[in-house]
């Protein structure tokens, strides 16, 4: 035996790692994936979303008649259920903190779990969370019940969520000692790793917060909007100030309802505008319901370079031209009734209607055009003379130097009597129009323009 071998130091076994009380650190992340996912729950009552979760809903049944708030609702709405920032400083709701908090709580016991004895000093850090977090949950209790005298079930689901947490952080704590050495754990690096992740976890809670903030301050105010254009005064008051238009009636002009009717509708439009198609469905029950009252007729401003100079880019819809074109040549060839039937072909075959982009392929849309005029009962020769004359091309070149010089910009574009209707989308505004009294002592469509 050489001398280096002599004093060479003998040979020692490493010492094992198990981790220590998986069963604990497994419980653990899974009550605070609970936890988390409740407080989520209670975050979107506290912003004051509609949409809670379904066992939300089943556990805070609203009180009495169904008339009051919940429980839930008024606990978590209430000013005990926030936390203030500061006086000119958004409010924070409990639930977002609990939120970060169980989410601090699960990433330490998935990333760190329970420590062995010689590290035990490190479990200190986790200890002292859960306990704030259990003091709080013991403080909110006290609220519910000497304050807000209401008891939110799932609030109350997340305070033992929290307590089971605390038990487990206790029994996590190595309390004797092992009878086989262990390796330290955890060691220093993985503790600032979970300190990182944790802040990370935080930040991101806050982001999600204030996400959600917005997007509730923003519902809140979308419904007030949406409830002032509803407003049955507002809409008679936008309807009143707008000015009054000079749109003189057509020769022969084509009505939906009496022709006679005191209130007249002009609708600027066009055959591939999938809202225009909507508006003339609504527009024939407004016909249907005030069937004494209003009259209807439409002019062309089609999106379309081809007989608009007007639209920007050289338009979006390539056949929409045309497409009025065979409706001005119906007319012509067949009068009013042909032209409302070829009107109503085109809207049912509104997603059939050539689209082409690259290239107009005028023959194509010329035999689909006809091809529809033919099944309204019109004879194929002549709707083929009127739709290539000069007189549908004047009519439509006529409406759209009309549209323009009253500034559309887009269709549909609604005129009642003159005057620009807005949100004509909606019943409600037609019900207020045509349903008071005022309406028919507005200016009529043939007037001149106000200076």
């Amino acid at each position: 035996m050489n001398s280096h071998e002599a004093s060479a130091p003998p040979l020692v076994s490493p010492v094992p790692f198990r981790q220590p009380k998986d069963f604990v650190r497994c419980l653990a992340v899974v009550l605070s994936v609970v936890g988390w996912f409740v407080s989520l729950q209670l975050l979107q009552v506290a912003l004051g979303s509609t949409d809670a979760n379904p066992f939300v809903s089943a556990v805070c049944p609203t009180t009495g008649d169904g008339t009051e708030a919940s429980d839930c609702t008024s606990v978590l709405r209430s000013p005990q259920g926030y936390i203030a920032l500061g006086p000119n400083l958004p409010r924070i709701p409990v639930s977002a903190v609990g939120m970060a908090y169980f989410a601090v709580v699960g990433l330490w016991f998935l990333l760190v779990g329970p420590p062995t004895r010689p590290a035990r000093f490190w479990h200190l850090a986790i200890v002292v969370v859960v306990l704030a977090g259990a003091w709080s949950s013991i403080g909110f209790i006290r609220i519910m019940h000497a304050e807000l005298h209401r008891w939110c079930l799932p609030c109350l689901l997340v305070h033992a969520i929290n307590g089971g947490l605390l038990l487990l952080t206790v029994l996590a704590f190595p309390w004797r000692r092992s009878a086989e050495p262990v390796a330290p754990h955890p060691s220093g690096r993985l503790v600032l790793a979970a300190v990182v992740a944790g802040f990370l976890a935080v930040a991101a809670h806050l982001g999600l917060l204030f996400a959600l903030l917005f997007g509730a301050i923003l519902g809140e105010r979308t419904q007030t909007y949406a409830a002032v254009l509803n407003d049955p005064a507002f809409i008679r008051w936008d309807y009143e100030r707008q000015p009054a238009k000079c749109i003189p009636p057509r020769d022969g002009e084509v009505y939906i309802g009496p022709a006679d009717a005191p209130e007249t509708v002009v609708v600027f439009s066009e055959f591939q505008c999938p809202r225009c198609r909507s508006l003339h469905d609504l527009l024939e029950q407004v016909v249907h319901q005030y069937p004494d009252r209003v009259r209807i007729t439409f002019r062309h401003y089609p999106n379309d370079a081809e007989c608009n100079p007007h639209v920007p880019l050289g338009g979006a819809h390539t056949s929409a031209c045309r497409a009025a074109r065979a409706v001005e040549a119906a007319q012509i060839v067949g009068g009013a009734e042909e032209c409302l039937a070829l009107r109503r072909k085109l809207w049912e075959k509104q997603a059939e209607i050539p689209r082409q982009r690259l290239t107009r392929q005028a023959d194509t849309q010329a035999q689909v055009f006809t091809k529809w005029a033919t099944e309204t009962g019109l004879d194929q020769k002549t709707f083929q003379e009127a739709f290539e004359g000069p007189v549908a091309s004047a009519r439509l070149e006529a409406d759209v130097e009309l549209g323009h010089r009253l500034g559309i910009v887009e269709v549909p574009t609604v005129y009642l009597n003159g005057r620009l209707v807005r949100n004509a989308q909606k019943m409600e505004t037609w019900d207020v129009l045509l349903g008071g009294a005022s309406a028919t002592d507005s200016q009529p469509a043939s007037a001149p323009a106000e200076p």
